[in-house]
């Protein structure tokens, strides 16, 4: 299951053409001597004919062997060489189960390339040496720190690839709900840099992991699904079978998250089958064992769950993933118990409250294990409130699954109103005739007064309804500029002083971007004005993509645009505003049978202590506007 480890081997693979000269330099030297020691002088030399050494042996701990010799034999190799070499080395001693090993190997590579410039390779270590601690202690508190670091110094360089790993790698660290808009950002930033730079399905299937992760770590389990099977699916284009274990693996966790068990069976079969097909991935069997008893736990089929999860106790030094193992030993002991197997049960809970996974597992499996613990030690008074403790958690937990349905339903919702406040009032209607039927079965009224007070009825609630959608249509056309269909003036100054009223009195960051077209006029004077209107149209659909739900984007002049951004920093703010105006920048725009390019130039500000009003933070970002027309315009200037 260990991704980062079969990315970076492929990061270090040895090229075409390199491993052509180093052929025939090994080649040469045999011919000359047909000397072994001449072989491996060439080898001490020159890391690629290293790897190619590499390539020819099989096992995973002659390999080992084999660098561990040539560790003495590094002075002479240059840098990058040496960094390379310890890269390897990390790989094997993975590969070996030797993680400690392997953290100081990167640990190594660390600190020969932190005494050059920064390079794509020291970011890498960076992020390989993250997930040798994930592997280790599987905590964001540990690992995150690298990843953070690596995505600075990736931003430092002009490296998309690299960047988007680093994007991607440090998503996972915000997958908590306080931060979860960062996680996604981050992953919009890659998916842009992706897409723009043609990147291959392997790198785009990892930002829709990523995605994936963090949505599941909000409860978000549907569409946490629905990122892990888009995954699957770019890395089955392209037979990558390491993944796309590991994407059916997420994909049968986050079934059993939503009850749907006929999609949890399926993913079940679907890991036995890679598991078969591939016999040289060692641990497809036992995390196929694994998530087959996990499945028939969570159904309470628990014979059916021993027997799976037995079956992969039986294989788990096939597996350096410690952490499932250790799960296995709670699943076993909860499912034991419900098999009357008291001793067995015991057993498996203290192996798995002893175990170095035990903390981070989950609360609900914690809580019972431990409560069976105390059981078998007879403390039943505490076994009792542990087990009422592991209820109440079951509820928050199920209580908060419920608001994100309320999340992600209410996304759907927004296109079913029509439909629903229709069938309201059909209801409605229908109510009031059989009430109105009622009286007139009392009092005997004739078949013509029934009908001229029904339709009477029908009449009023059809104005009802009338008035109730005129008036929000009218309140949103009163907001809405006409051509755009964004904010007018009016509301983005009104909504946004109360925007800046929120943020002095929570004393929160507030950011403004003021942009306009460059050379409107001349657009204007060449085209036509159906042109002009036709790019203030798209400039404003462009700026769309550049803003939360909770930002604020108006209109305010002809070609003239403003955006407030609650909670944002300068840095952050400037960043948006690059990225509006290189997506402006790099786009043609196809006007009837018109072909247009054109640019914005930006201006922005912040809030400081002492701003006292939203115009005054206003007019600063405008004085900045002017800088960048005066600059030669399609830039960014901030106050």
């Amino acid at each position: 299951m260990a991704l980062s480890s079969s990315v970076l081997a492929g990061d270090f693979l040895t090229t075409e053409a390199g491993t052509a000269n180093a052929s025939k330099t090994i080649t040469e030297a045999a011919v000359e001597g047909s000397n072994e020691v001449r072989i491996e002088e060439y080898l001490e030399k020159n890391i690629e004919q290293l790897k190619l050494k590499l390539s020819t042996i099989e096992a995973t701990d002659a390999r080992l062997a084999f660098l561990l010799d040539q560790k003495e034999k590094l002075a002479d190799w240059s840098i990058q060489q040496r960094a390379q070499f310890y890269h390897l080395l990390a790989i094997e001693q993975e590969a070996n189960a030797q993680l400690d090993n392997a953290y100081a190997s990167y640990n190594d590579a660390i600190a020969i390339l932190e005494t050059e410039p920064v390079s794509d390779m020291l970011v890498t270590s960076y992020i390989e040496r993250s997930y040798i601690i994930y592997l280790q202690t599987n905590s964001q508190a540990t690992y995150c720190p690298d990843r953070e670091h690596a995505l600075t110094l990736a931003r430092q360089l002009s490296s998309p690839d690299i960047l988007v790993k680093a994007l991607t790698q440090s998503a996972f660290c915000y997958a908590d709900v306080d931060r979860f808009e960062e996680g996604l950002s981050r992953l919009d930033e890659a998916l842009i840099l992706a897409r723009k730079h043609q990147f291959t399905a392997n790198r785009q299937a990892m930002i829709y992991n990523s995605t994936g992760a963090i949505y599941r770590s909000n409860g978000l389990h549907k569409y946490a699904f629905e990122y892990f099977r888009e995954a699957y699916n770019l890395w089955r284009s392209v037979n990558d079978y390491q993944d796309m274990f590991n994407m059916l693996h997420n994909m049968v966790g986050e079934s059993i998250k939503v009850s749907d068990w006929e999609t949890a069976e399926i993913n079940v079969a679907a890991l036995f089958t890679l598991a078969e097909q591939h016999p040289d991935f060692n641990d497809f069997l036992f995390f196929a064992y694994s998530n087959a008893g996990r499945t028939q736990f969570f159904q309470q089929n628990f014979d059916q769950a021993i027997e799976h999860l037995e079956a992969a106790l039986l294989i788990k030094d096939t597996t350096k993933e410690t952490y499932f193992i250790d799960l296995i030993y709670g699943y076993l002991s909860l499912s034991y118990m419900q098999q009357n197997d008291a001793e067995k049960a015991f057993e498996m809970a203290s192996l798995f409250i002893n175990s170095n996974s035990y903390q981070s597992s989950p609360i609900f499996l914690k809580s019972s294990v431990l409560a069976l613990e105390k059981f078998a030690v007879q403390d039943y008074q505490q076994s009792f409130n542990l087990l009422l403790n592991s209820l109440g958690n079951e509820r928050k937990t199920y209580a908060s699954m419920m608001d994100k349905d309320v999340i992600y339903s209410s996304l759907e919702h927004s296109a079913k109103v029509s439909e629903y406040e229709v069938q309201i009032l059909e209801n409605q209607l229908s109510i009031n005739l059989l009430k109105l039927k009622s009286e007139t079965d009392k009092q005997q009224i004739s078949k013509l007064s029934l009908l001229v007070t029904a339709l009477i009825i029908a009449v009023l609630l059809v104005i009802m309804a009338f008035l109730v959608q005129s008036r929000r249509f009218f309140k949103r056309r009163s907001q809405t500029d006409y051509m755009t269909g964004i904010a007018n003036r009016r509301y983005t100054m009104e909504k946004g002083g109360k925007i800046f009223a929120a943020a002095q009195k929570r004393n929160e960051t507030l950011a403004v971007i003021i942009f306009d077209i460059d050379k409107f006029k001349a657009i204007n004077d060449t085209y036509g004005h159906g042109i002009g209107d036709l790019a203030i149209k798209a400039t404003a659909s462009k700026a769309r993509n550049w803003f939360k739900k909770r930002d604020l984007l108006g209109r305010i002049g002809g070609e003239e645009f403003l955006l407030i951004l609650p909670n944002t920093n300068l840095d952050q703010a400037v960043d948006i505003a690059e990225r509006l105006r290189l997506s402006i920048e790099q786009h043609q725009f196809q006007f009837n049978d018109i072909k247009l390019q054109f640019t914005i130039s930006l201006g922005v500000s912040v809030k400081l202590d002492d701003t006292e009003s939203l115009a005054q933070l206003i007019k600063c970002a405008d004085t900045a506007l002017y800088k960048a027309k005066n600059n030669g315009r399609n830039q960014v200037f901030s106050a």
